[in-house]
């Protein structure tokens, strides 16, 4: 890429942010330079076409709302590449380095944000396993309790038996929906008389008591 192409990108960029068509800014630009540049001009400015003498990126600035720097700076995603002077090259991160130099504190988060743009999907596979195994894990403690409430009703709380008789009419309902309500309403019957002999067991430990 040619700096040429580079100034051009950063017109064309920051024309769109304020909102002007290309016939507009080079009205605008008259305002500062000895004539009004053409819409064909402003084209051909931001296709990189033409050089740009200093008074003219002064105007473009000005007029931009922008800094002389920022026309010169290749944008972040083209960073990785090589700008293209008269006689050579210099790597794109230079040129930034040179035109508009970072600040520490800069440096700092930008190092940071290029950290985290490798950490994030790392983050995001731990994230997904986490969620898969909380999900498994939920259903284990269902599972546990369900087989506990089958086994000995005495021992399983109130609250739990309630959440599987929940569980239990849930299941019914769909299974009417489905069609299948013999054998899902034969399951429910099950978990509905271990409850009532858990009940049955709190009502003779409470009378004992």
């Amino acid at each position: 890429m040619r700096l040429e192409e580079v100034i051009g990108l950063q017109i064309a960029e920051k024309r769109a942010a304020v909102g002007l068509s290309q016939a507009e800014l080079g009205e605008a630009l008259g305002r500062h330079l000895e004539r009004p540049w053409s819409r064909q001009a402003v084209h051909s400015a931001e296709k990189g076409k033409r050089a740009f003498t200093a008074a003219e990126l002064v105007a473009f600035a000005l007029v931009l709302e922008a800094e002389v720097p920022d026309l010169m700076t290749p944008p972040l995603g083209q960073r990785g590449g090589m700008i293209e002077l008269p006689n050579g090259f210099i790597p794109a991160r230079k040129l930034a380095d040179i035109v508009a130099p970072e600040a520490p504190d800069d440096v700092l988060t930008r190092m940071n944000l290029d950290g985290l743009h490798h950490l994030v999907p790392m983050l995001s596979g731990a994230i997904q396993t986490l969620q898969l195994l909380d999900i498994t894990l939920s259903e284990l403690v269902e599972d546990a309790q369900r087989r506990k409430a089958e086994s000995d009703p005495s021992a399983v709380s109130p609250l739990v038996r309630e959440q599987i008789e929940s569980r239990a009419r849930l299941a019914q309902v769909i299974a009417d929906a489905l069609g299948q309500n013999t054998v899902t309403a034969k399951r429910v019957q099950e978990i509905l008389q271990n409850d009532e002999r858990a009940e049955a067991v709190d009502k003779e430990v409470g009378g004992d008591g």
